[in-house]
């Protein structure tokens, strides 16, 4: 392959090493945007269950 490419080995495995690193980059990235995503589902989750709580809360008062 080198020689077809007229690199030398060594730039070949440089070659491939940077490109696991770059994937392996990639993918901790779309992991930790994903945890992200998570996070802020679970925070609007909590928020919405507050809101009916505290709309259940000051509801319930008048028609007793």
């Amino acid at each position: 392959m080198a020689h077809a490419l007229c690199l030398t080995e060594r730039q070949i495995k440089i070659w491939f090493q940077n490109r696991r690193m770059k994937l392996k980059k990639e993918i901790q990235a779309i992991k930790e945007l994903n945890e992200q995503e998570k996070q802020a589902q679970a925070q609007k989750a909590a928020a919405a269950a507050a809101a009916v709580q505290a709309q259940q809360a000051g509801g319930d008062g008048g028609h007793n």
